[in-house]
C-alpha cells in the first residue's frame, strides 16, 4: 500500500487527532479494491503523537500501537521515548473491537497516512500491541513484512502457526520480534512455546522477556520500551 503523495507536508508536532478515510489515503480507485473490508469513505479516527524535535532531514520511524479497545491513549512515559528514539506514535481512536482483517488493514493504512504527512524512515516502522491487539498485530507482521520491520507483543497471544508456515516467512526472517510476558503464568508458558515455534521456523531475531511484576493489561514502562526499541533498531551488520 502506498499513500497519495504529499508535497505540502506540514510540520505539526504534539498530540494530533485526525479523521480521514481509505479513499483520502490511497485514492478512490485503490481504496475501492478493499471495500469488502473497509468502505472507501468510511471515517477513520486516529490519534498521533509527533515528537517536538521532529526534523524532516532526520526522518523518524513509526510505531503503531494496538490495544484491546483501541482507545488511543499514549502510555505514561512513552512520550520521552518517542523523542529520544525519534518515533511517531499512532493508534486508532476509540474504534472498539474490530474484525481482525479490518484492524490489520487499518494498521497498515496508518503507516501510509503518516507517510503522507511526514517524512519518515520506512526502515523503522514498528508495531506495539497489548492484550487483544496481538492477533491483528501479528497478522500484519505476517502479511506485510516489508512494511513492518519489528513488533513488541506485550501480555498477549500472537498468531502461532503449526504446519501452515506463512508464505512470507523468508521476508519475516529479516524482521525483529519481542515477546513480553508478565504475571500471568499460563500466558508466559504459551509465549515460550510460540517463541520456540518462531525460532524453529528460522526467525532468529526474536527475544522473550518475562517481567513477573507486569500485570496483565499494563503497558511497558519507559525504560523497558526504550530497551526493546533499541533491539528492534539493530540491523544485521551489527547483530
Amino acid at each position: 500500500l502506498s499513500a497519495n503523495s504529499q508535497d505540502d507536508r506540514r510540520v505539526i508536532t504534539g498530540k494530533i487527532n485526525v479523521t480521514t478515510s481509505n479513499a483520502e489515503i490511497l485514492g478512490k480507485d485503490l481504496a475501492s479494491s478493499y471495500q469488502k473490508i473497509l468502505e472507501p469513505n468510511e471515517g477513520i479516527k486516529w490519534t498521533m503523537h509527533v515528537p517536538d524535535n521532529y526534523d524532516p532531514s532526520y526522518p523518524p520511524g513509526i510505531i503503531v500501537h494496538l490495544s484491546e479497545r483501541n482507545n488511543a491513549v499514549l502510555p505514561f512515559g512513552w512520550n520521552s521515548v518517542l523523542r529520544d528514539k525519534n518515533l511517531i506514535w499512532i493508534s486508532l481512536n476509540k474504534a472498539g473491537r474490530l474484525p481482525q482483517n479490518k484492524e490489520m488493514l487499518l494498521t497498515v493504512l496508518s503507516t501510509a497516512y503518516v507517510e503522507s504527512k511526514y517524512r519518515v524512515n520506512s526502515d523503522r516502522v514498528y508495531i506495539s500491541s497489548i492484550t487483544e491487539g496481538c492477533m491483528s498485530a501479528s497478522a500484519a507482521m505476517q502479511v506485510y513484512p516489508s512494511v513492518f520491520k519489528g513488533a513488541i507483543y506485550t501480555s498477549c497471544m500472537p498468531i502461532n502457526w503449526k504446519s501452515d508456515i506463512p508464505p512470507t516467512i523468508e521476508e519475516m526472517k529479516k524482521n525483529r520480534y519481542v515477546f513480553v510476558s508478565g504475571s500471568n503464568n499460563a500466558l508466559e508458558r504459551e509465549m515460550r512455546r510460540i517463541v520456540k515455534r518462531y525460532k524453529s521456523s528460522g526467525l532468529e531475531k526474536v527475544e522473550h522477556k518475562n517481567l513477573p511484576l507486569l500485570a496483565y493489561g499494563k503497558n511497558l514502562n519507559r525504560r523497558r520500551l526504550n530497551e526493546y526499541i533499541e533491539f528492534l533498531d539493530i540491523r544485521d551488520e551489527f547483530y
